[in-house]
Parts: C-alpha cells; sequence; structure tokens
C-alpha cells in the first residue's frame, strides 16, 4: 500500500508560537495538495527547547489551543498530523509529547520516554512511561506507527519494540542540533535498516537560544536508502512509501527480535560476590546508577513485582541481594524457605527489571552492601531509615536511601497462612 508522507521542518525562532502553529496549518493545507495523508512536524516545534519549568508551564499552557488549531487543519484537509508539544498534567508534571491528529476521533499522545540533559530536560519534564505503537487506516489497510522523540532514537529497544509489534513506520519530531547532525542521520537510517522499517523524521531547523539546529528531516526506507531529505532552512518534503515492503522484507529477514537465548540471557544474571563487585565498577565508572535491595522472595507476588519494578526505575541497573536457605531458616525458622535459593533466584533473573541476583549467606545484607557501595539502596516504606541496614555506609558514600511504598497487600506469609486455612476448611 503506498502512503504519501509530508515533513514539515521549522525554524522556531522565525515566528511567535502562535505564528508557527499556523504557518505549519498551511504547510499541512499544501501538503495534503501534494496527495499527503500524513504529515510531521518537529519536536515542540512551536516554542523550541524549553530549559526551565516557566518557560514549559507557559507553553503547555498554549497546547489545548494550539491542538484545537491542528485538529482543525486535519478534518478540513483530511490528513492525520504528528506534532511535538508539551502537556500538562493533573499532577502538574509536564510531559515532552507527541500528538497524533487524525482527521476524527481524540489525539493520540506519546510521551518522550528518554529526556535529554544537556537540554536539562530532566529537570523540566516528566519521562513517559512505556512505548505507544498506533494502528492507523490507510485505504482499509492497517497502518502501524512507532512515535519516538529526539533522543529516543539512541536507544535501539524502542524501534525494535515497535518492529516486533508490527509497526510499519517510525515516527520522529526532533530538537536535534547541528554539531551532532551526522549522527542524527545515522541513526534514523540505522533504526530503519536495523527493523526493517521505514522512518521519517522531522527536526527543527535555525538558531534557538544559542542552539543551532540541524534539520536534514528526512524518509529513510528499509534498505536505509533515503527517498527525501531537506536541507537547513524551513522546508516541506513529500515523499511516497510501499508500505507492503516491509512485510516482504521481513519475511526474507527480519533481525528486530533475536532468535535464541542469548537475547535475554537470565543464566548470566546470578552472580557471586566478586563478579559482581567487578560488574557493579565497570558499569558505575561509565556513569550508571546502581540500585540495591533485598529479601527471601521466597514466593514470588504481585507486591514483590511491583516493588521490583518501580525500584528498578530509581537507577539504571538492579541488584538484588538475595537471603540464602540458611539465612532464610535462621530469620524465618523450620519449614523455610519453602523454594530453594536456587530456584529462587532462577524465577527473580527470569524478571526483565532485575538485572542481577547475588545470593548472601548472613542474616542482613550489611556485608554485601560494604561489598558493592549501592548508589541507591532501596527498602519498603514500612522501614524507618534509620532502621535500614546499610543506610549509614551508602549515605556515607554520596548515594542515597529510598524507601517504595507496597502497593499490593500481600506477603509470603499470608500466602502461606490462606493456602493452610484452605487446606483446614477442605478437609474439615
Amino acid at each position: 500500500m503506498k502512503l504519501k508522507i509530508g515533513i514539515c521542518q521549522v525554524d522556531p525562532s522565525r515566528r511567535s508560537p502562535e505564528e508557527n502553529v499556523g504557518r505549519a496549518a498551511e504547510q499541512c493545507e499544501k501538503a495534503a495538495r501534494k496527495g499527503a495523508l500524513l504529515v510531521l512536524l518537529p519536536e515542540l516545534f512551536p516554542f523550541g527547547p524549553l530549559p526551565d519549568m516557566e518557560r514549559a508551564c507557559k507553553a503547555a499552557g498554549l497546547t489545548p489551543v494550539f491542538l484545537s488549531r491542528l485538529e482543525d487543519a486535519a478534518r478540513k484537509n483530511n490528513i492525520t498530523i504528528c506534532a511535538g508539544l508539551p502537556w500538562k498534567e493533573e499532577d502538574n508534571g509536564i510531559l515532552n509529547s507527541q500528538f497524533v491528529i487524525a482527521p476524527s476521533g481524540e489525539p493520540f499522545r506519546y510521551d518522550k520516554l528518554h529526556l535529554f540533559p544537556p537540554f536539562k530536560e530532566t529537570s523540566v519534564f516528566k519521562a513517559g512511561k512505556s512505548p505507544r505503537p498506533l494502528w492507523l487506516d490507510n485505504h482499509g489497510a492497517e497502518l502501524g506507527l512507532g512515535p519516538m522523540i529526539c533522543f529516543d532514537i539512541r536507544f535501539p529497544e524502542l524501534a525494535r519494540y515497535y518492529s516486533v509489534s508490527g509497526c510499519h513506520l517510525l515516527i520522529v519530531s526532533a530538537l536535534w542540533p547541528l554539531s551532532r547532525k551526522d549522527n542524527l542521520v545515522a541513526l534514523l537510517k540505522a533504526r530503519a535498516m536495523e527493523n526493517q522499517c521505514f522512518i521519517a523524521g522531522a527536526n527543527a531547523c535555525g538558531r534557538c537560544q544559542d542552539t543551532e539546529f540541524a534539520g536534514s528531516s528526512l524518509v529513510s526506507g528499509p534498505d536505509g536508502k533515503l527517498s527525501a531529505q531537506a536541507g537547513r532552512e524551513e522546508a516541506l518534503i513529500v515523499s511516497e512509501i510501499e508500505t507492503g515492503t516491509v512485510s516482504s522484507t521481513r519475511a526474507v529477514f527480519n533481525s528486530a527480535w533475536p532468535r535464541g537465548e542469548w537475547n535475554f540471557p537470565t543464566g548470566q544474571k546470578v552472580c557471586n560476590v566478586e563478579a559482581m563487585r567487578k560488574t557493579v565498577k565497570r558499569r558505575q565508572a561509565i556513569g550508571q546508577k546502581m540500585v540495591f535491595t533485598n529479601g527471601c522472595f521466597d514466593i514470588l507476588h504481585a507486591g514483590h513485582v511491583s516493588y521490583l519494578k518501580k525500584a528498578r526505575l530509581l537507577g539504571d541497573f538492579l541488584v538484588l541481594g538475595l537471603n540464602s536457605d540458611s539465612s532464610i531458616t535462621r530469620i524465618k525458622g523450620r519449614g523455610r524457605p519453602l523454594n530453594p535459593q536456587e530456584q529462587r533466584a532462577m524465577v527473580l533473573s527470569a524478571l526483565s527489571f532485575v538485572d542481577y541476583v547475588v545470593i548472601f549467606d548472613e542474616d542482613t545484607p550489611e556485608k554485601l552492601i560494604r561489598e558493592l557501595v549501592p548508589d541507591v539502596l532501596v527498602k519498603g516504606a514500612d522501614w524507618k531509615e534509620d532502621e535500614i541496614v546499610g543506610a549509614d555506609v551508602v549515605k556515607s558514600r554520596g548515594g542515597r536511601v529510598e524507601r517504595i511504598k507496597f502497593e499490593v497487600d500481600t506477603s509470603t506469609t499470608k500466602i502461606i497462612h490462606k493456602i493452610r486455612k484452605h487446606s483446614r476448611d477442605s478437609q474439615s
């Protein structure tokens, strides 16, 4: 199925935000006259970068008005518009978002997952929570879109997720600087080639807040060949793609999701203390933050999963200290653990958000914490900070302690009691 894509390359500094939106609406109409059914606009296109909270709040306040203007343009021209705009949530958090505005229905919103520290995004925006593939009708055929925003394209796992979900086209809005123009082009082409899909990237141009942007908006095919590319000035480019070639290319070879156990090496997650110490040191040396927590995890339940998932979000990799069988017996008494340490470690290592498991034999993880030197030490919110083993060690070395509230009211002990009660009831 053929699809014409328009890309509107904008210089945010040339006009006021209101004028930029008006200009974008005009360009969308022009693209529609050239046959485009999908038109892309850059990241935060009416404003450029938003490096402080005051400007971001003011900009987000204009988004509902701008969305309404773009919705009118989408309906009038019977096109779908993809536009980068800030969004303010009810809890006052601000998101760097990409809206996909179809001729009918509510706009679809994807929130940027990977915030860009040099533009101070981490202090202004909340990060998005998950990828959001989108499925549109293209003359009776389903068209899968994978939204991405600027820095996102440096993370191939996101493009891979969209690819294995069945998306045909990755849509990227960006504020990419001229100093790294070659990176932009190379990364966009790479994401298309490694996932056997099309990619369309809309970047800003001009100079805004001491940053000159690269322009170079483009459309690339699964083979990495460019079907259209803009220069460094404001421009509208329109390119036709054949989405059917995605399926035919993937039928020949599909490298987006490698086969084999190596792609999820759970066996390598279980480490002894010495190996773990070396791994932590290597990863910390390149700027990664290690999160540490510990526990028995005798019967893995929803409370554990929720807790561990939250812990992983506090840093770059999660190390789980697992009490050995003998340690649990001393703490919990005879009859525990129910599951031996090797099986508990196997189950925990199968969780995607657990990076490493280290079994320790002491009653507390203090010795292990001194060995590994976590950047973030995590325990449940039911623990007071001055009661958390190793808290003083972590803080004395520049780390921090986080207490996580359990969202699911359950525990291994409660599960055991329920099982025993059910057994008694069934026998009576």
